[in-house]
């Protein structure tokens, strides 16, 4: 009976670490906002435009200059660019996927542990399977995280703020891969 608790403990803890994050992101189905740029009167300056700012991660959120926004906030900003809009699409998709995986994995692991400590035949192939899937379920959302930061980059670039320092993988010419360094 403990260990079948403790499996459920497994599945729970799993299921909320891949929810905390999930919550970050909007409904299926519902589209990000997007603000108009108000219609300026003949009275006001040209230079009252919406500065687009630069957005950047820090402290464990999303800032655009000063203003701390809201996960809903940056995806809507991002999404203004069409090419950004898609790779956090995909980012999002991958995501989804791995929160699926997390659960099927962490489930698989709780319940192989169970039976393994039963002497179940099955119990040991389960477990290492399980724990498998929820290895690849949390590489998989960390894949998810390189593609929103790459969609706010893309954003980014396209509003005039370039990274200091890219680093890329670059074919060369013999046939290899080197890592390419850009300032």
């Amino acid at each position: 009976m403990r260990l079948f608790l403790f499996a459920v403990l497994l599945v729970f803890a799993n299921m909320s670490f891949a929810q905390s994050v999930w919550d970050k992101y909007p409904p299926k189905g519902s589209t990000p906002v997007v603000k108009e740029e108000p219609v300026r009167t003949v009275e006001e300056p040209v230079n009252s435009a919406p500065v687009k700012e630069k957005i950047e991660w820090s402290l464990g959120h999303w800032y655009a200059g000063y203003r701390k926004l809201s996960e809903s906030e940056m995806e809507a900003i991002v999404s203004t660019n069409p090419e950004a809009a898609a790779e956090l699409r995909v980012g999002k998709s991958l995501y989804s996927k791995a929160l699926v995986l997390s659960a099927v994995g962490g489930a698989a692991l709780g319940v192989g542990i169970a039976y393994w400590s039963k002497e179940g035949s099955w119990g040991k192939p389960l477990t290492i399977g399980g724990g498998a899937v929820a290895l690849f379920a949390i590489v998989l959302g960390g894949i998810s995280g390189t593609h929103t930061t790459a969609a706010v980059e893309i954003y980014n670039k396209s509003i005039g703020y370039d990274t200091s320092l890219q680093i890329k993988i670059a074919p060369t010419p013999q046939g290899g891969a080197a890592l390419a360094f850009a300032f």
